[in-house]
């Protein structure tokens, strides 16, 4: 060697040969790769490999089958993430049964106006209804909705036909 190369060059000669024969001597350069051969001009020429051996492009596959990826790993490597709980859901309400509503007569529509009272006779009261004016007396029914029961402290006193519910309208002092 001349004498001008360094220590350093000198080195970097001497691993490169080390891995070209590491190379060269591992067991797997040691095998020989049969030819490919071709079939007969009946078979248009096409190439066939040796049955029982793999090709190059085969064997290179399997040399590196430990450095290939697979698409979902690589595609989670950068994907988001999230150390997120939900919380537990609440717990279903309880079921309350409610009663039906206690049925209610509706309010009344009529309007005392006045009543009539000849001597000796039974009271006539008159009430009103939108335009209609009713003179009725105790005992009457008006529209097959309302009976007229009587009268009691100042109140008339009214029953609710389908609910037989008692109300009372007031008409003053008698």
């Amino acid at each position: 060697m001349p004498a001008n190369i360094t220590l350093r060059a000198k080195l970097l000669i001497a691993a490169a040969l080390g891995c070209a024969g590491y190379v060269m001597m591992s067991p797997e350069a040691s095998q020989t790769i049969e030819p490919v051969r071709t079939v007969g001009a009946g078979d248009r020429g096409e190439h066939q490999a040796t049955p029982g051996r793999k090709s190059p492009g085969q064997e290179a596959a399997l040399r590196f089958a430990d450095r290939i990826v697979k698409d979902t790993a690589a595609a989670s490597l950068f994907s988001t993430q999230s150390w997120y709980v939900a919380p537990p859901a609440p717990p279903p309400a309880p079921v309350v049964v409610q009663a039906p509503p206690v049925p209610a007569a509706p309010p009344l529509p009529f309007a005392f106006m006045g009543s009539y009272r000849p001597e000796g006779a039974v009271p006539t009261y008159f009430l009103t209804a939108g335009d209609r004016v009713y003179d009725v007396k105790i005992g009457d029914t008006l529209d097959n909705t309302y009976s007229v029961d009587g009268v009691r402290s100042g109140q008339l006193l009214l029953t609710y036909i389908p609910l037989k519910i008692q109300q009372s309208l007031a008409v003053g002092n008698e």
